[in-house]
């Protein structure tokens, strides 16, 4: 519960060759960080000598001190380390002679260096004998950061420029990324199509496949495209399509609200058929969003075995001319999967923390946060969902609440999250613990005590009928918890039942004031079949959210979230244990070979889950990467009981941002489910063939 948050989403697809041209904006500052245009030569000052100056030549041109007094600041550079600072006082006045004609427009990165008026900044040009101001930026340009995007349309004819500062003494503006843009007409330089790594999912309308890449010169007579054909090889089976459209985008897709991720719409098509298909439309190109995505819109009963795959095959503009790709196929294809959870589904605007098992009878159970005030963590105003599916992930039941603590606002709505599920092999009940807050407490607040209006409450509910229904809230905190302890919760995810029948949660705890509440990880377990519970000694200290596993008969492999990898880079931290939990080992073979960028994951030994026998077999799931922001959610397999995590062993399933929390359960012998937070949903379900990851031959 400590968790992602409000995770913002970052671009998730590789740099785009794009350039915003934005040749409507002709005059004036524009903030952002499109200063340079493709093909046309930049000075950033990175050659030039620091320190004061009279004349220096640049590649542009002849700089000329012709008043005040300017240098060549050296730890302040907006793309690099130097840039052109024009002091403050009564004014600085600094010429550029061109040593090209026919120019467009200059641009340049600015930024104050006090927000103390006043502050003058003009860009002027040398008309017939005479200085014009072509662009006055003195209102535009901002304090810090190079956030101001300068640019003037230069006259025809014009040679030199002057720019004129005036502001506070030892004050002035820095600039960088200088730019003079030929007068020249738009021209298509480069045409392909990429392909991000995204689950397409049944349930969204929008679900970008294929990104339309197209790079240009020049500035005048903008390019007008008209019509873009494409197909759909690939496609595991078109019947599964209702739709595919083309859109406009942003480079940045929003995992929050993936149905408004693109904008306008270029063409669509309605139940798409084999061959070329043709979108006809008109796309200015460097007017509002600057990239093109095609997007399919699954049906609802669409086989989520499948994928999904196209290609580009050409481009018409205006002018009749035609343009094919270089890159026509890019390499891959979209899985399909289900938008388990959605913004606003039944009601409720925000999903997290999923908690996935499969029954004796093998029947899906997923668990969840129903976050009812939005992206915070508890306390406040959230319950337990579950969804449930009887054909392995396919379809699935209507929502239930299977636990709620009150809606009182008094007490937060007595708010409880973070579950996990777990089911017991040998007498088929199911199993869900959550952490039940009665009022402002969560994981700052809560604190020594038993009481709930002290110190979150360790809760459990069970069913006895395949999760169909419910019993009612069972408070284990006084069993486990040790007084001082300002909070005991559970994993979250999922629990397992251990060869002997011994029912095991991962756990965590947080210490007494005294000891900054540091946090801890261990095991909680049952050996009466859920009627009375233990607790573990601490595996590791400052570790959270935990994932646990049977190896060997009787020893317990602990996956834990280490807070150490707040200062990248992140790893998870991996401790065994042959007692229950009253002693650990460290687990040398995992030291630094699952990265993380501190998060919850998810760990499953195949084996057990599916007979309650070691195979060996050891699948983890989390975002892969080193450091925040949480992207690039994996899945991987080890064969040898987590001893050796190959990199070719892994299958990348969302390369986009997103919370990043995730759970994972055997579906049958051949597949594996995944429940996780994605890019495109709050939370997606997938089904993964294990033949996939890593074959048993290999």
């Amino acid at each position: 519960m400590q968790s992602a948050g409000n995770v913002q989403e970052t671009p998730y697809v590789g740099p785009m060759k794009l350039i915003l041209l934005g040749f409507l904006a002709l005059l004036g500052g524009l903030e952002g960080v499109f200063a340079q245009q493709a093909g046309v030569p930049v000075v950033s000052f990175e050659k030039s000598k620091t320190g004061d100056f009279i004349r220096r030549k640049t590649r542009l041109g002849l700089l000329e001190v012709v008043s005040g007094r300017a240098e060549i600041d050296g730890a302040h550079g907006s793309s690099g380390r130097k840039c052109l600072h024009l002091f403050g006082g009564d004014e600085t006045a600094v010429t550029l002679r061109m040593n090209a004609d026919n120019l467009y427009e200059v641009r340049f990165q600015a930024e104050r260096w006090t927000a103390r008026d006043p502050f003058v900044l003009l860009v002027e040009a040398e008309v017939d004998g005479e200085w014009q101001t072509i662009e006055d930026a003195s209102s535009k340009v901002l304090v810090g950061g190079f956030k101001t995007l300068v640019r003037a349309k230069i006259p025809e004819g014009v040679r030199q420029l002057r720019l004129r500062c005036s502001s506070p003494e030892d004050t002035g503006v820095l600039i960088d990324d200088l730019q003079l843009v030929p007068n020249t007409p738009m021209e298509c330089t480069s045409l392909s199509a990429s392909q991000p790594v995204l689950p397409c999912l049944v349930g969204n309308q929008v679900n970008p496949i294929l990104r339309v890449d197209l790079e240009w010169s020049g500035v005048t007579q903008p390019l007008e495209v008209r019509s873009v054909t494409i197909d759909l090889l690939g496609t595991t089976d078109l019947d599964d399509l209702e739709s595919v459209s083309l859109m406009r985008g942003p480079e940045t897709l929003d995992s929050r609200d993936p149905d408004q991720a693109l904008g306008a719409l270029f063409g669509t098509v309605q139940k798409p058929r084999k061959g070329s298909i043709q979108f006809k439309g008109q796309w200015t190109v460097g007017e509002g969003p600057n990239h093109l995505w095609l997007s399919v819109t699954p049906k609802a009963g669409a086989n989520i075995d499948g994928r999904v795959d196209a290609g580009l095959i050409s481009l018409k503009f205006a002018d009749g001319k035609k343009r094919t790709p270089t890159i026509s196929h890019p390499a891959g294809s979209q899985r399909l999967g289900i938008a388990l959870r959605n913004k606003d589904s039944d009601g409720v605007p925000v999903y997290r923390i999923p908690g996935l098992a499969t029954s004796t009878a093998g029947t899906l159970l997923c668990v969840y946060d129903q976050r009812h005030e939005g992206w915070r963590d508890l306390p406040g105003d959230m319950d337990i969902g579950l969804s449930r599916s009887t054909d392995g992930g396919r379809t699935w039941e209507p929502m239930r609440t299977i636990l709620d603590m009150g809606n009182d606002p008094a007490y937060s709505y007595d708010g409880v999250g973070d579950p996990a599920i777990l089911v017991d092999r040998v007498t088929g009940t199911i199993w869900v613990i959550a952490s039940w807050h009665h009022g402002s407490l969560g994981w700052n607040g809560s604190g020594p005590g038993f009481d709930p209006e002290k110190t979150g409450q360790l809760m459990l509910v069970r069913s006895d009928d395949d999760g169909v229904s419910w019993s009612a809230p069972i408070n284990i905190t006084r069993q486990v918890k040790q007084a001082d302890w300002c909070f005991l919760l559970q994993g979250p995810g999922r629990g397992i039942c251990m060869e002997d029948g011994t029912l095991v949660f991962p756990a965590q705890y947080q210490l007494d004031p005294e000891h900054k509440r540091e946090p801890r990880s261990t095991v909680l377990w049952s050996k009466d079949h859920g009627k009375t519970w233990q607790l573990g000694n601490e595996a590791k200290s400052n570790t959270t959210e935990a994932a646990v596993v049977e190896l060997e008969t009787g020893r317990l492999m602990l996956n834990m979230r280490d807070n150490r990898g707040r200062k990248p880079p992140g790893w998870r931290a991996v401790m065994t244990s042959e007692d229950m939990g009253l002693s650990w080992k460290f687990h040398e073979p995992s030291h630094q070979a699952l990265m993380e960028p501190v998060c919850m994951a998810s760990l499953l030994h195949v084996g057990r889950e599916l007979t309650g026998m070691a195979d060996g077999q050891l699948l983890f799931s989390n975002p892969a990467v080193r450091r925040a922001p949480r992207r690039r959610m994996t899945l991987r397999r080890s064969l040898d009981m987590g001893q050796t995590w190959k990199p070719e062993h892994a299958v990348l399933l969302d390369e986009g941002s997103a919370a990043g929390y995730s759970c994972l359960t055997m579906i049958d012998a051949e597949t594996v489910g995944i429940v996780y937070e994605c890019s495109r949903s709050h939370l997606a379900f997938q089904r993964i063939p294990l033949n996939e990851i890593q074959t048993l031959g290999d």
